[in-house]
């Protein structure tokens, strides 16, 4: 999840929207969950799907973390700072209202040992999540995916003269990440979970962020013939498609096999789908799109993805509503504009001051 404020993101204004819409997915998603609206036949389904929005997330972070190998540069010499610099300070911030919010409405925070897991962001292994926090598994795969970049990096700078090869391998790690994720589902056990939401087994998102990256700095003529509008409706259609029974129930239920494989390769359509049309944008699209409040949506993000279930929760135990049977619409609403303002103070607070120290000392570059 990378900071409307970083190089590629000034390239590509239009990126920092689509981040919103990704947040905004898994919004909607958990507040259907929430409020007993998945279950509600058509539209049910159509939110429940909001969870795709996570493989938005990590086809835009694998697309601008790798964009500059793909175009000959090395890692940054402060890489690790600047991503740390991005998760960490706004995501702890963010924990200490999670445990708050457990003393508050259950009287504990749990074990020391699920405390630490949280601090150091290995819930996605474990899967010990607080409530408020159980969107967080995809945070330890994001940064295991940050940690694996400069090696990913390093062969891509290795292959720019053999380009042909790359999105063959590429073909090839998405479809191993897809068996990977039909064999978590088939042994349906929790044994297996981590497996599932893993890095590996969400490789298919990340290559679909690395792919589109490759393309457009090796191969821009072929990757300037897709039109955003055809891109959207084929984003819209690999939704719809996944929103059918074809891609899996909508609940906690365990897929089976062919619809674990299916509900990834959908979810990964309507990434790639979604990352193309923003990159290829109109103009006045991209104009647009680097001020005012789009641009603000997109630096919004990461804080509206940490907080909005925090919201839901205190929400839920405040005014006394039942899980699975609460209005819709009143906790969309109440969810939405907390979560907002709080993500806005994340922003300028935290995560605006944490960006400048991750980038200091950085040249600035000019176009």
């Amino acid at each position: 999840m990378v900071s409307a404020r970083e190089i590629d993101m000034r390239r590509i204004p239009a990126i920092g929207p689509l981040r919103a819409v990704a947040a905004l997915l898994v919004l909607l998603s958990h507040v259907a969950f929430w409020t007993g609206a998945a279950n509600v036949d058509g539209a049910g389904r159509l939110l429940a799907r909001g969870d795709s929005g996570v493989a938005v997330f990590f086809a835009i972070s694998a697309f601008l973390l790798t964009r500059g190998y793909c175009a000959g540069r090395a890692t940054p010499p402060d890489y690790a700072r600047r991503r740390f610099a991005r998760i960490m300070p706004a995501y702890w911030l963010a924990l200490a209202a999670v445990l708050g919010a457990a003393v508050m409405i259950d009287g504990t925070v749990g074990s020391l040992r699920q405390v630490l897991t949280h601090v150091f962001l290995l819930q996605g292994f474990t899967h010990e999540s607080y409530r408020a926090f159980t969107q967080t598994w995809s945070l330890t795969t994001e940064v295991t995916f940050y940690v694996l970049v400069p090696v990913i990096g390093a062969w891509l700078l290795r292959r720019r003269a053999a380009g042909h090869t790359v999105p063959v391998v590429l073909v090839l790690v998405a479809t191993f990440g897809i068996l990977v994720q039909a064999f978590a589902s088939s042994q349906g056990s929790p044994t297996w979970g981590w497996l599932g939401t893993s890095a590996l087994g969400h490789a298919a998102w990340f290559c679909v962020g690395i792919g589109w990256a490759w393309m457009l700095e090796q191969r821009p003529g072929i990757a300037s013939r897709l039109t955003a509008g055809h891109a959207v409706l084929v984003a819209v259609l690999a939704y719809l498609l996944a929103a059918t029974p074809l891609g899996g129930p909508i609940g906690l239920e365990t897929p089976t096999v062919l619809a674990a494989a299916a509900k990834e390769i959908l979810y990964g359509i309507v990434a790639g789908a979604l990352l193309v049309a923003a990159t290829n944008a109109p103009r006045e699209v991209q104009r647009r799109s680097s001020t005012g409040l789009a641009l603000a949506s997109g630096e919004t993000s990461y804080g509206v993805f940490l907080w909005h279930l925090v919201v839901l929760q205190v929400l839920f135990a405040s005014l006394g509503l039942r899980i699975f049977h609460a209005p819709f619409v009143l906790v969309l609403t109440v969810t939405l504009v907390v979560t907002w303002f709080l993500a806005d103070a994340s922003r300028r607070f935290v995560e605006r001051p944490a960006i400048r120290w991750g980038h200091r000392g950085a040249p600035r570059r000019t176009r």
